[in-house]
């Protein structure tokens, strides 16, 4: 079923896709689940309606949905059986010998997407590392096949001698033993090279898009930035942070970063690999969370972006929810639908320049709510504060006196307490 390189996903007969039937337990689960393969390249045949009420330890499904699932298969003529949920190397082994075909799982599915869509050297490390954590207690499962060639030997050792597969296991569990600690050591200088990129950004202001996949992320930062990031209709895109700048003129400079999309059941190996990529979220001033407000599942989207936001532990950055695709929604029903979806977020469509145009009017807005206004005195031996006042707040006034030069500014909080404003006369900070 699997390999240590190469597709996770087995092929199609020659010249064709592979073909999947497809186990799912709810009516979303199975259509996120055809978006998902269809972003594999894999032709959903069929889906196979299981009502879970316990979980079978053998086989995650019970003996006669196995059987079921055996004939749904060659009625498809199909080429493996994907489980929307993950299964445990037995369970997944127990499955293909009782239905005699591949059988994938959620993140194995998953897995096999942010492969092909990884393209920076960190992602690929990224997907690389998660690749080899999932096959790593799969091993026994990629040689099954080997298990039944036994190697006499010339000395005929007969019962004392292992077969192949059984050497052919401890061979690559040393390599990916050795693989995995290297794959840490390179993530853990890119963390330091990304650390290093993310200090050289202290000094602007960050606007962090979030969101399901496919949310239109993508598409909405190139409207915001007029910029180019690879925006497709297919699920997880956008696997590296893009940084563009939103505003070069504003003071400090406002730039936006799209980040990977999340989904239900995101597989908990990807977000620890992905946590590098994601600590971009921690350093955000503002989260952007996008939602494709014409999806008829956009309500669990949010919960879902939610919950992972607070997992991440940014659930308390302050955030603009952003209901896109709105020029999707048809009719007054189509409306009212969008504004109790998430009351009080701003409705756009990344394609109407228009719209760009007032979320970033709104994202601005933001910022100017979060500045306040400072009179200070600053001596002219410290010009270097008055450099630092024109390139992080808003000067209103500035006027050169006998004891200094007297500077009127709007500047965000964080920035006034930085540069301890307070200290200097008259120090008066009032509320802008």
């Amino acid at each position: 079923m699997f390999g240590l390189e190469g597709s996770l996903m087995p092929p199609g007969k020659e010249g064709v896709k592979a073909r999947a039937v497809i186990v799912g337990f709810d009516d979303a689960s199975v259509a996120e689940m055809r978006r998902l393969l269809d972003t594999a390249d894999v032709e959903s045949a069929e889906a196979m309606m299981v009502a879970l009420r316990k979980v079978h330890p053998a086989t995650y499904i019970g003996q006669g949905k196995v059987e079921e699932l055996e004939r749904a298969l060659e009625a498809a003529d199909a080429d493996l059986a994907v489980v929307d949920t993950d299964l445990s190397p037995n369970q997944a082994r127990n499955l293909e010998k009782a239905v005699k075909r591949p059988v994938m799982d959620r993140y194995g599915v998953i897995l096999e997407i942010f492969s092909r869509h990884a393209r920076t050297k960190e992602s690929k490390v990224q997907v690389e590392l998660a690749r080899l954590l999932y096959l790593q207690s799969r091993l026994a499962h990629l040689w099954t096949h080997l298990d039944r060639q036994r190697s006499g030997g010339a000395g005929g050792g007969g019962g004392a001698s292992r077969g192949q597969g059984e050497k052919q296991i401890e061979v690559d569990r040393r390599l990916i033993a050795r693989r995995v600690a290297l794959l840490k050591k390179r993530l853990a200088e890119i963390g330091k090279e990304r650390a290093i990129r993310r200090s050289a950004r202290k000094d602007v202001l960050k606007v962090a898009l979030v969101g399901y996949t496919n949310a239109g992320k993508s598409t909405l930062l190139n409207a915001l930035t007029r910029s180019h990031v690879v925006a497709e209709d297919k699920l997880f895109v956008t696997l590296d942070p893009s940084v563009r700048t939103l505003d070069p003129f504003s003071h400090p400079p406002l730039v936006a970063i799209d980040t990977v999309g999340f989904i239900r059941n995101l597989p908990t190996g990807l977000v620890a690999s992905f946590r590098a990529t994601l600590e971009e979220l921690e350093d955000a001033d503002l989260l952007l969370h996008v939602v494709d407000g014409s999806s008829t599942t956009a309500r669990d989207e949010i919960r879902v972006t939610e919950e992972i936001l607070k997992e991440l532990e940014v659930h308390e950055t302050p955030r603009l929810v952003v209901l896109n695709k709105a020029d999707l929604a048809r009719g007054p029903a189509g409306v009212n639908a969008l504004r109790v979806l998430s009351p009080g977020a701003l409705r756009i469509s990344a394609l109407i320049p228009a719209d760009v145009d007032k979320l970033r009017d709104a994202i601005v807005e933001h910022f100017r709510g979060c500045m306040e206004t400072w009179e200070v005195l600053i001596p002219y031996s410290n010009g270097k504060l008055e450099a630092q006042l024109h390139a992080h707040g808003q000067v209103e006034a500035l006027r050169y006196l006998d004891k200094g030069i007297f500077c009127k500014v709007r500047i965000d909080q964080t920035w006034a307490k930085k540069l301890r404003l307070d200290q200097f006369p008259p120090a008066r900070g009032a509320r802008g």
